[in-house]
């Protein structure tokens, strides 16, 4: 049986075994795109966000779900050792 792979996990498992653990723990994204995320998002909520946008939002979105995992993760692995 093949096995199912994600994409997400397996990229977040990738930055998890490559970076030091309290490092990608502590890792914080930056201001600048956490205003962008913010403006994207009030802009669908009003319906008036472009497709450019729509689509940087969701890779915004991908970003944030990948970090998360391999924050998840790397405490998983320190918590482990």
């Amino acid at each position: 049986m093949i096995r199912h792979i994600n994409a997400f996990d397996e990229i977040a498992s990738f930055m998890a075994s490559g970076i030091d653990p309290e490092r990608l723990i502590s890792y914080e994204i930056p201001v600048s795109l956490i205003e962008r995320y913010e403006i994207l998002v009030e802009k669908e909520k009003n319906d008036k966000i472009s497709p450019e946008e729509k689509g940087e939002l969701d890779s915004l979105l991908m970003i944030n779900h990948l970090i998360s995992l391999a924050k998840l993760m790397a405490m998983k692995k320190l918590a482990a050792a």
